[in-house]
């Protein structure tokens, strides 16, 4: 990768974008050139984003939990090899850890986060694993810089529910924009089962503003919870979907849907 690229790869998007591409080794994540907005969450009342970004750039080393790859993405892995699933987009991407194990696995990945100190963690993650085939951008899940049906697959752990109806009705239909035909949804979602449901701050219908504490300090997080038909009904557009209760953590739903 070029120096140029390289300094391409890493500019946050904002208003107007500019990049065209997104190179990992030898191929290329297509990003659109538009006028494609970043939805300032932070313009809202419960200022989800800049807690996001307070929490990562309290962090001063990487939290074990952090490490710590999800049981459902790990058991996709086979079938999504078998499939000749390439391109992925982890959504919400954090610090990393699936992005990494996706690049372990041999995939090509593209984490998007709307923090920056998150993807600050992610980077310097895969530069110490020297994985050549994964980037990251900065950008909402709401409006994602992607031409259309440039992804075989797309991944989200525990970040989608943290929003507003709107904006989660919103992200599926750009994951579903995003999907090549055929192409691979894969999240888990809060459900109204959690314990949560019903806690802290009342926003909208089944949405609560959550004080949460993460190494011994609290920050605050916006949660929708979810039913299986609800969900099912912001999969309508997908050819193939099923959402079911998850074994190990029964507080959340895991949808997987194909385009």
């Amino acid at each position: 990768m070029s120096a140029e690229n390289r300094k391409e790869a890493r500019t946050p998007l904002t208003v107007g974008l500019e990049l065209k591409s997104y190179p990992t080794h030898n191929k290329t994540f297509h990003v659109e050139t538009s006028k494609r907005k970043m939805i300032d969450l932070s313009a809202n009342p419960v200022k989800a984003n800049s807690n996001w970004e307070k929490y990562y750039s309290t962090l001063r080393q990487m939290p074990k939990r952090l490490e710590k790859t999800a049981q459902f993405v790990v058991d996709v892995l086979p079938d999504m090899k078998s499939q000749k699933v390439r391109k992925v987009l982890d959504l919400g991407c954090g610090a990393g850890r699936h992005s990494v194990l996706l690049g372990n696995g041999g995939f090509e990945v593209l984490g998007i986060d709307i923090s920056r100190d998150a993807l600050k963690m992610a980077r310097k993650w895969v530069r110490k694993e020297k994985l050549a085939d994964v980037a990251f951008v900065r950008a909402t899940m709401t409006s994602l810089p992607l031409t259309e049906g440039c992804l075989d697959a797309v991944i989200s752990v525990s970040v989608i529910h943290h929003a507003f109806k709107k904006d989660i009705v919103a992200t599926v239909n750009e994951i579903h924009r995003a999907l090549r035909k055929n192409g691979l949804f894969l999240a888990n979602l809060a459900s109204v089962a959690d314990p949560r449901f019903g806690t802290g701050k009342k926003i909208e219908d089944n949405t609560f503003w959550i004080m949460e504490a993460f190494e011994e300090k609290l920050f605050g997080e916006l949660h929708h919870f979810l039913t299986r038909p609800e969900v099912l009904k912001l999969l309508h557009h997908f050819r193939k979907k099923k959402v079911t209760t998850m074994k190990d953590k029964p507080n959340y739903l895991k949808a997987v849907a194909f385009k």
